[in-house]
């Protein structure tokens, strides 16, 4: 559900302005509304980039995984310093001075790896040999193509044989030599020299690896300084565009607080000098949400914000989509043995996880039931068929022509429900009569559907019809109404392929049962290998239904996500839109 909210305006003397804010922060309850938000002052600019790095900090942080230490320690010193910012520059300077370590150390191995295969030579010697006017050029030729080379009169030495290549050095001294082979350009070093400077990048690496295992060690000191940061950056924010009237000598402070709280708020202003009052909110105004559920619908709360929150004047839906949402996680999977490891491993790493992710887990144990319950009523388990085996048989409920027929009455059941819930939203805000025409497409649907069953069900699509023709815009005259009316009725192919998009629910289902089963008939097959039969039997069960698993938890999320938000949203009539109740409030 949302939370009922309330208006708050507050006229605040110039003088008084400073110290009101500040106090309003502190009170940590207001979510304040800007006319405008302008943020040009370059001071809150700058507040807001420091914020931005801090955060990239942290988040490395939370990703960085020590590196084993070397016993040579860094010969970075970091000194225990009161400035938090300054560990995140210093990280900042060091993760820029590791990135153009790799990239030297890559280069290096470049050149190792090309001129190795000339072994290990004083490239003094080579330099000596030019001044003396003995020049040194380095050819690489196809085994084939040297055996054609015409070599007698030329001075050379054979270096290196593979399968493929030679590779040679041809000694030149008045006359160029011109050969039909490609030449290797020598690098001004040789192997002992990289090998050394590759050694040195490597220490300067681990080096600038510790200094970074050591600020990370810092990062709560940093949060905090964040915190501060945020603060300030949120006073500065909102000082700067508060409303004035009066040429500058009243500030107009408006805000939202759930209802709840007024109590409290109204002993703060009273305290305050400042004239304020308290409104409702009108129909069509932007109000911050705060969405307040039940233990099981909160943990869908993650997934309706991937979307929008809805708008002040709609209804939450998070606790309505819900148990849809389980049931087509657990019907898209479809696999008693996929749904219990789920479970398992959902319980067991809740165990391990701070509470601010405990939900997460929680969530991927209630999918795993629903896919456990499902499989078993569906009569798959790990690929293999449970109706074909005698004394488990009687579980199995549905079979294919069942799961198709199971897939569209939950389309039609949700479709409905969506609309129901648009009519009892329009009673809300509207009165009953702007509902009439949604009852109207509910009754219409019916009776299409009652036609399968009993013709007299044709009276139900009359008065469907007839209530979408006159009540489709109670605002508008008769004739525009049947107008509109009109070309909402060519919608119905619309209603009629959302219900369809449901089939994916079984599609779903059968292709993971089906690929499950695939993975079962090659392991077993493999079972006749002689001595390893068993081992190949057991990874190949392993690995295939690990990636199956994978794969199909994917698309069991996603498509119930989509009926979620593109058909049952649209049935629902959900318009979103609205901003997160936030209030301003001290951070650190």
């Amino acid at each position: 559900m949302i939370v009922p909210m309330e208006k708050i305006t507050a006229l605040v003397f110039h003088k008084a302005k400073s110290e009101f804010l500040s106090s309003l922060q502190k009170l940590g309850v207001i979510h304040i509304a800007l006319e405008k938000s302008d943020i040009s002052d370059e001071s809150i600019i700058g507040m807001g980039k420091r914020i931005e790095r801090i955060k990239t900090f942290i988040r490395e942080s939370k990703k960085h995984k020590p590196k084993p230490q070397s016993k040579q320690k860094s010969q970075t010193f970091i000194p225990e310093v009161d400035a938090a910012f300054f560990y995140v520059e210093l990280y900042e300077k060091t993760k820029e001075e590791l990135s153009e370590i790799n990239d030297r150390i890559q280069k290096t191995e470049r050149e190792m790896r090309n001129i190795s295969e000339w072994g290990e030579f004083d490239i003094e010697v080579i330099k000596k040999l030019r001044e003396a006017g003995v020049n040194t050029r380095f050819f690489i030729a196809t085994t084939k193509k040297f055996k054609k080379l015409d070599l007698n009169k030329i001075n050379f030495q054979e270096v290196e044989r593979s399968a493929s290549y030679v590779y040679f050095v041809v000694f030149e001294t008045k006359e160029k030599v011109s050969l039909d082979c490609e030449e290797f350009i020598f690098p001004d070093t040789d192997l002992r020299q990289l090998k050394y400077s590759y050694g040195v990048l490597r220490q300067i690496q681990r080096d600038r690896e510790h200094v970074l295992d050591k600020l990370f060690d810092y990062t709560q000191k940093v949060e905090s300084y964040l915190g501060v940061l945020e603060t300030s950056y949120s006073y500065a924010s909102i000082s700067n565009n508060v409303e004035a009237a009066v040429e500058n000598s009243i500030y107009i402070v408006k805000g939202w607080m759930p209802c709840n709280k007024r109590k409290r708020v109204e002993e703060f202003l009273e305290k305050q000098e400042a004239y304020f009052y308290f409104t409702k909110p009108e129909v069509d105004e932007k109000v911050p949400v705060l969405l307040k559920n039940n233990r099981f619908a909160r943990l869908f709360e993650p997934i309706t914000k991937l979307f929008d929150l809805p708008s002040y004047a709609e209804m939450d839906l998070t606790a309505f989509f819900a148990p849809f949402f389980t049931l087509f996680f657990g019907f898209c999977l479809g696999d008693a043995g996929y749904g219990l490891v789920i479970l398992l491993l959902a319980l067991f790493f809740r165990r391990k996880l701070p509470d601010a992710k405990k939900p997460i887990a929680s969530l991927l144990a209630i999918l795993g039931t629903s896919t456990f319950f499902c499989g078993l009523v569906t009569g798959t388990l790990f690929g293999a068929d449970l109706s074909a085996i005698h004394g488990i048989e009687k579980i199995v409920l549905f079979n294919q022509d069942k799961l198709f027929n199971a897939a569209l009455i939950l389309g039609i059941i949700q479709v409905l429900f969506g609309m129901g819930l648009k009519a009892t939203n329009r009673i809300r805000q509207y009165g009953a009569i702007a509902a009439v025409s949604t009852f109207g497409w509910m009754i219409l649907l019916v009776g299409i559907i009652g036609l399968m069953i009993s013709k007299t069900s044709i009276w139900l699509v009359y008065c469907g019809i007839a209530m979408i023709l006159f009540f489709n815009d109670i605002k508008a005259n008769i004739f525009v109404r049947i107008g509109k009316g009109l070309w909402e009725l060519y919608g119905i192919t619309g209603v009629f392929g959302d219900v369809l998009s449901y089939i994916r629910l079984f599609a779903l289902g059968i292709s993971s049962s089906i690929l499950g089963f695939v993975v079962n008939e090659i392991a077993f097959q493999a079972k006749g290998i002689p001595v390893v039969g068993f081992i190949v039997t057991f990874l190949i069960l392993v690995i295939g239904h690990t990636g199956n698993l994978l794969l199909s938890a994917l698309s069991s999320f996603v498509h119930p996500l989509r009926l979620t938000f593109v058909e049952f949203y649209k049935s629902a009539g959900f318009k979103g839109g609205s901003k997160a109740y936030s209030p301003f409030r001290k951070l650190g």
